[in-house]
Order: C-alpha cells, then structure tokens, then sequence
C-alpha cells in the first residue's frame, strides 16, 4: 500500500468533518430562543453556562423519555417546538423530554470565553442563537444577554 493513502484518507475524514459543521449553518435555519443559566464553570472544561429553555415546553400525551422535535419561530421572535414526536423523522432534532421540558444535547451547554461565564450567569435572561439544519443537526451560534 503507498505510503501517501493513510494520511490522504485521515486528511479527507477531517475535512468532511469541519464541512458538516459549518454545511448546518449554510443550509440550516436560524433560530432565537430564550434561555436561563444555571451553572457557570467546570473545572476541568472552563467555563460553560448550562442552559433551560423556558419555551420549549412539550404537550400533554408525551411520555418523559427520547423525543423528536422542529422549531417554528414565534410570534414574539424567539423559537418554539413546532412539531414533536415520539417515533423519528426526517429533519427533526432527537432530544428529550423530562417534566414537561424538552432538551437537546447540543442545546444544554455553551462553551463561553474565558471571565464571561460569572456576567451570564448574572444576566438571568440570556437568548441563545442556533442554527438548525434540515436534515435536523444543531449549532450553537451566540450567546448573549436578553434585552426586553
């Protein structure tokens, strides 16, 4: 085998990864929630602020467990559960559903520079940016403090 193939293929397989990062906000849609922190810093990470989303609230007849959900923007401008199931389907965001909040993995933490964490968790209201592809992938865009 040439000895040029293995780093060729590992070169190819980071590349299709940072792509299908950034393909989400190209082809995604842009949402605006609302959210509260409440857990500032981790040791070993840095700083973080886990994140609640007050709007994401899910219906009565869902069972707490895996949920499939989409977004719709509101009409007051920030994002709420358009559609949520039980069973998979195309475009939707696999999360889940405890205590009538609905919560994806990619939504609970956002990584924060170095110092910001103790001013956001301070802010009390915060409004998070996403971006949300159509095939259903997620990405954190910014975080900053809500003015109402």
């Amino acid at each position: 085998m040439k000895k040029w193939l293995m780093p060729a293929l590992q070169t190819i397989f980071v590349a299709l990864l940072v792509v299908s990062f950034y393909a989400t906000s190209w082809f995604g849609d842009q949402y605006l929630l609302r959210a509260e922190p409440f857990d500032p810093f981790d040791p070993f990470y840095g700083e973080y602020v886990m994140l609640q989303y007050p709007d994401l609230d899910a219906p009565a007849g869902i069972s707490d467990g895996t949920v499939y959900f989409t977004l719709a923007e509101g009409e007051d401008g920030y994002a709420v559960i358009d559609r949520i199931e039980e069973q998979p389907f195309f475009g939707a965001i696999n999360g889940s559903k405890y205590d009538r909040r609905v919560v994806a993995p990619q939504l609970e933490n956002f990584y924060v520079e170095q110092g910001r964490g103790p001013e956001l968790e301070e802010a009390v209201d915060l409004e998070v940016t996403i971006d949300v592809a159509p095939w259903g992938s997620i990405r954190p865009i910014s975080i900053a403090p809500r003015e109402e």
